[in-house]
Parts: structure tokens; C-alpha cells; sequence
């Protein structure tokens, strides 16, 4: 089976597809960008969120099903669609997941609040990566970890915390096409651009209140990056980051209603010790699912 690997190097789907593979073995077929180059013979393994496949949820299922073709797929689902996106985006977008769905001879999510959305379906949790980070906090520091769009919560943080005296830094790039955006989030916040792996863990040890802020929780490589470097970390409520804190207790702090401001000041930064790694396991279930489902 190969895994066909699709995106730039930093995107949380792609780096969650390279791990699986280095941790399965797998043949790489990577492309930073979607072709229609012919494909081996053979099943074929994807990470799949619709905005790394095309210009829009329906043309990124029809192509990757034509360039599929006969051939057996296996399909980690990415960024499910939610009813919170708004009617026209989720109706577009849950049509195309449905329909890979269906194809797919296997297909997994990364939590049980995505799984929901197709009724029934395998459940393999997102890794805790181990990353060395040092714990040595900035006092007043802020940090949002990870690729910068709308939906995660910058803006809110923002308004939150003015006038706070808090230093809030947005760890990692601009998504491209938001550019003018993150110049007015530039503005009250420090943007650090792009880091390589060791620049990351000694940005993340420097912040005193780690958050995700996301408006929208499905699953979240942000999330487990902070846990992987032993934080406790404030999230957005959500059924996912309940799902979470139930899997992992006593490692967030859940905020409901937008009460930034009140969780921040109570935060207590703590330096503790990660939780134990995920990726062979999630490695192992996804071997033995390609097995059972003949693909191996």
C-alpha cells in the first residue's frame, strides 16, 4: 500500500501523514501540491481534508476518487465538517466527506466527536509526539501554537486581553490567502512566521499561558503539540476537548463563553510530565485495520 501524501511541510495533516508513515514503513508518494500523475497499481492510503485537494470540498473528492480509480482506499478523515462552519460551507463539505466515506474499503477519524458525523466509524486518536521543550515561562505571555487562520481564535483573544498588559505571540505562519488579515492581528500581537522543530519547543517553553482557542474543535494536532511538551494548556469547551479531558484528565482547562480574559489571570503554568507518546500505538491500530480490511 502507499501513502499518498499531499501538502506543505508544517500543515498539521501533512505532518500527521508523514509520521503515520514513518511509523507504519510505508512507501511515500508526497506531493506538496494535488496531481493527477498516475498512481501504483496498489491500495493507496490518504490523509484527507478537502482544502489540500482542491478548490472547493465537491472538485477535491471528485479527484481524488477519479485518480483513485479501482484501487482499494484508505482514508484518515481531517476537519470533518460541522454545523458551526455555517449551513452553505457544511452542507458543501459534508457531501464530499460522505462520499469518500462511502468509497473507502476503511477510513478512521481522529475522535469520537468526528466519528459522529458519519454515524459510525473507527476512532484513532491524533499521536502525543514527545517534543523536548524547555519549561521557562515569560511572565505576561500569551501563546497561540500553530498554521494562522480565521476560526482559532486570535481575533477573540485579541479583545480579550486588551488593555491586559499580556504579550500575546501566535506561534508559526500565515495560511496563505490571509495575509492582509494576520496584518491587522500583527498589530497587537507578535506573529513569529515559521519554525523548524527545535525553534517551536523553545518558543513553546517560553510562554506562560498556552491556549487553543479555536471557535470550531474536531481534533487538534495544536492540542496535542502543547501536551506533547508537558503543558497544561486553556481550550475552548467543546465536546471534543470534553472527549479530551476525559482521555487525558487534569491536562486542560476548559473555557466556556468566551471568558478568556478571567481563565488567563487564574492560570497557573505548570511544567509537567508528557503523556505517554501515541504514535506507535495509533501506528499499530492503523495496521491492523489495513490487515482486517485486507489492505496489507
Amino acid at each position: 500500500m502507499k501513502h499518498l501524501i499531499v501538502g506543505p511541510d508544517g500543515h498539521g495533516v501533512t505532518e500527521y501523514a508523514l509520521q503515520l508513515a514513518r511509523a507504519t514503513g510505508a512507501d511515500v508518494i508526497r506531493e506538496e501540491a494535488f496531481t493527477d500523475r498516475e498512481l501504483p497499481d496498489e491500495a493507496v492510503h490518504v490523509a484527507f481534508t478537502d482544502h489540500l485537494f482542491g478548490a472547493g470540498p465537491a472538485e477535491a473528492a471528485d479527484l481524488l476518487l477519479s485518480r483513485v480509480g479501482r484501487r482499494p482506499l484508505s482514508v484518515s478523515f481531517h476537519d470533518v465538517p460541522q454545523p458551526e462552519e455555517g449551513h452553505d460551507r457544511y452542507e458543501r463539505r459534508a457531501v464530499a466527506y460522505r462520499r469518500l466515506h462511502e468509497h473507502a474499503a476503511i477510513s478512521a477519524t481522529n475522535s469520537d466527536h468526528e466519528a459522529r458525523f458519519f454515524g459510525a466509524t473507527r476512532v484513532i486518536r491524533l499521536p502525543v509526539p514527545a517534543i523536548d521543550a524547555p519549561f521557562a515561562p515569560e511572565p505576561g505571555t500569551v501563546g497561540v501554537l500553530g498554521f494562522i487562520y480565521p476560526g482559532k481564535g486570535h481575533e477573540e483573544l485579541i479583545r480579550a486581553l486588551q488593555g491586559s498588559g499580556r504579550r500575546l505571540r501566535f506561534l508559526g505562519s500565515v495560511s496563505p490567502g490571509h495575509e492582509a488579515w494576520a496584518r491587522e492581528l500583527a498589530a497587537h500581537a507578535e506573529i513569529t512566521g515559521w519554525l523548524t522543530d527545535d525553534e517551536l519547543a523553545q518558543e513553546m517553553g517560553r510562554i506562560e499561558v498556552p491556549v487553543c482557542a479555536h471557535r470550531h474543535f474536531s481534533a487538534s494536532g495544536s492540542l496535542m503539540t502543547w501536551l506533547g511538551a508537558g503543558r497544561n494548556v486553556l481550550a475552548t469547551d467543546s465536546d471534543y476537548t470534553r472527549e479530551i479531558d476525559a482521555w487525558l484528565p487534569g491536562r486542560i482547562t476548559r473555557v466556556a463563553g468566551g471568558a478568556w480574559r478571567g481563565a488567563v489571570e487564574a492560570f497557573e503554568p505548570q511544567g509537567t510530565a508528557p503523556p505517554a507518546d501515541g504514535g506507535a500505538e495509533g501506528a499499530q491500530e492503523w495496521e491492523d485495520a489495513w490487515r482486517s480490511a485486507g489492505l496489507l
